[in-house]
């Protein structure tokens, strides 16, 4: 095969950092990914060959690095570098022998890769002060908040008879969510017509970025530890650290294997592939390790990673199965997804049968037909996803139709501008009903206490609700509610008075209530200090709504289609009928500043006076929009110490950039008793 030149290798480097940036922009930004870690390693791997063969092309900056540095906020104590891998037995004995020539003979300790997130602990004077991600290695984000809903993390260090309880120590380990939890939340997911998450790694990762604790909790994040960082003491080898951590009472592995020679690794690795699928947690692969401590010290790192050690990975599991049919389920917004039927397989030690297609466009990427054999891959080995048709297989198919009206309720399917999702636009579908009235009286919505998925079910069945609207009429049935088994005055009076109290909730948790398409809780919080009932709303004009700031012509166009459809139209008249007075805003002490109303605010940075939290609730209270991304909508970004690569964005779209200082005396100017 002949090879490249400097100007055609030149040219793939340049398509292989655009994609890697982009992978490293879904992973790091917005804790999804697009494709396998296996992927993405080969996309880094044929980067890696292409310097090897060409240096001149190396650059100190390696694809996505501005990305990853951008998430620092706070450094780690001793730097926290990520493990070197490898999907080849011959690098994985290659690695053994370059530690031989080096430090002689040594001794491994190996432990299953656990695939969640990594987070460093620190503790000072036996104290849990904070938590961290892994960021650039030097510095990650003070991920406290999340993790603190983790209940099996030591707040306080044990002083054990056998040595110094140590001032400063790093515990490092992975945060994850459990098969079972995983599995749990993708229900309840399903349960409220939601797109169930893609892996539980990806879902790890997001959380503990979260700052909303309850909506961490239901998460239900574990963690397991598995080293140290920064250490004022004295542990020998890795085995003792192990030890010590699981003394200090931190969840850690079972047991950790020692073994004397790579060939009895190898052997253990092989035999834990089939093993890792009975396991609670996700694993990728395995770790293996030099057991004592002075000679990782002598081995080093480098820029990246620690020279004495390496993760082997197993390459993503597949087989190949038949497509025996596909059916659309409805969601709670009306999105109609397809959903694969498969000739039951073995797959990751689970039996699949059925698996997501997402949309119908990704059944016309596939090329799929109903017949067709396909190659299956469990995404984060939970989620099962079709990869491809196998063509060769093909004998009689059957094309897979377009649906053009709901399967439940006939309506007329949609597909609204600049979305690939199509939807029944129905709000009296009876797969949306229950889903609706579910997200309608939960704690976010209308927070109807004590309406929950089972009651509604139930007066869904006795046909006593047709709409959301119907809710409103319930007192009519009440005595032969009460009469019905497993209900009683003492449970449906308290329901009847909750639901009355519901008319009275703010505007903006109505608006979020309808379940409108592409409407979340923030652009109904905007919508609703801009109008002041929700026949003002439906009925304003286009330009009115593209002034509301989160309100783009997506939103509106959702907006507008929700109103247009004469059954949704009747609900709301009839809520209004009602006399529902909602609260105009839930945010009655806003202060309207012009330095702040309406104005798009991100923060970056760690600011020393005010918490995150601290400055986005003053600049809310003045009538501003605090954002999480840098977009050409944004007014101004606040900078505090180590910025990311916001900054450099915001600089690039020549946006206003405030420090600290400048904040703090706009927020005064604007609201002085404040």
């Amino acid at each position: 095969m002949p090879q490249p030149s400097i100007n055609q290798a030149r040219k793939r480097l340049q398509i292989l950092r655009q994609q890697i940036a982009h992978y490293d922009q879904l992973y790091y930004q917005e804790s999804r990914s697009e494709i396998s870690d296996f992927e993405y390693d080969c996309l880094q791997a044929e980067v890696q060959a292409i310097y090897q063969q060409f240096p001149t092309l190396k650059q100190s900056a390696t694809p996505g690095s501005d990305l990853r540095n951008g998430v620092a906020t706070l450094p780690h104590l001793v730097p926290m570098l990520s493990l070197a891998n490898t999907y080849s037995k011959e690098a994985f004995f290659a690695f053994d022998q370059g530690l031989s020539q080096q430090i002689g003979p040594h001794t491994y300790v190996l432990e299953p890769k656990v695939d969640g997130m990594a987070i460093n602990l620190i503790y000072e004077n036996g104290h849990w002060v904070r938590a961290l991600t892994r960021g650039n290695g030097k510095a990650g984000e003070d991920v406290t908040v999340a993790i603190q809903s983790i209940a099996s993390i030591p707040h306080q260090l044990i002083a054990l008879p056998s040595s110094v309880l140590p001032s400063k120590v790093e515990v490092r380990g992975e945060v994850y969510i459990s098969h079972a939890d995983f599995a749990a939340l993708n229900e309840a997911q399903e349960q409220q017509g939601l797109e169930p998450f893609s892996n539980a790694r990806n879902l790890a990762s997001g959380s503990v970025k979260l700052q909303d604790l309850e909506m961490v909790k239901q998460r239900k994040l574990q963690f397991i530890a598995h080293g140290i960082g920064y250490f004022d003491g004295t542990l020998a080898t890795q085995t003792s650290v192990r030890q010590w951590l699981a003394l200090q009472h931190f969840p850690v592995f079972s047991e950790l294997i020692q073994t004397h020679s790579i060939e009895e690794a190898w052997q253990l690795i092989e035999h834990f592939s089939q093993q890792r699928f009975t396991l609670p947690y996700p694993t990728d692969g395995m770790v293996i390790k030099i057991d004592d401590r002075q000679q990782q010290m002598q081995l080093g790192a480098t820029a990246k990673s620690p020279r004495w050690a390496i993760a082997y990975k197993f390459a993503p599991e597949t087989v190949e199965t038949q497509l025996l049919d596909v059916s659309f389920q409805v969601g709670r917004t009306g999105v109609i997804t397809p959903v694969a039927h498969l000739k039951p397989v073995e797959l990751a030690g689970s039996r699949i049968t059925r698996a997501t297609l997402h949309n119908f466009d990704e059944i016309e990427r596939l090329g799929l037909c109903i017949g067709d054999w396909v190659v299956l891959e469990k995404a984060g080995e939970v989620i099962p996803a079709i990869l491809r048709v196998v063509p060769e297989r093909r004998t009689q198919v059957t094309p897979i139709q377009r649906p053009s009206h709901c399967p439940v309720c006939q309506a007329s399917l949609i597909q609204l501008n600049g979305e690939v999702a199509l939807r029944c636009p129905s709000l009296t579908c009876p797969a949306q009903l229950s889903l609706r009235l579910t997200h309608f009286a939960s704690k976010e919505a209308l927070d109807i206490l004590g309406l929950g998925p089972q009651t509604i079910q139930w007066l869904i069945q006795q046909n006593y609700i047709q709409t959301v609207a119907d809710l409103f009429n319930l007192q009519s049935i009440r005595n032969q509610w009460i009469q019905a088994e497993g209900f009683g005055a003492a449970t449906v009076d308290p329901l009847l008075n909750a639901i009355e109290q519901a008319k009275s909730r703010p505007l903006s948790r109505w608006i979020h209530a309808l379940s409108i398409p592409n409407i979340g809780m923030e652009a109904a919080k905007h919508l609703a200090e801009h109008f002041s009932s929700l026949t003002e709303l439906f009925n304003a004009p286009e330009e009115a709504l593209l002034r509301v700031p989160l309100i783009g012509p997506c939103s509106v166009q959702s907006i507008q289609r929700f109103y247009q459809n004469p059954t949704n139209q009747a609900v709301v008249q009839r809520l209004e009928a009602l006399r529902i007075t909602p609260k105009v805003s839930e945010s009655s002490s806003v202060v309207h500043a012009p330095e702040f109303q309406d104005k798009v605010f991100v923060l970056t940075g760690t600011l020393s006076t005010l918490t995150r939290a601290q400055a986005q609730a003053h600049i809310e209270q003045l009538g501003g929009i605090v954002a999480d991304r840098v977009t050409q909508q944004t007014t101004t970004l606040v900078v505090g110490d180590h910025p990311g690569s916001k900054l450099q964005k915001a600089q690039a779209l020549g946006i206003a950039i405030w420090n600290e200082e400048q904040l703090l005396t706009a927020l005064r100017h604007a609201n002085p008793n404040g």
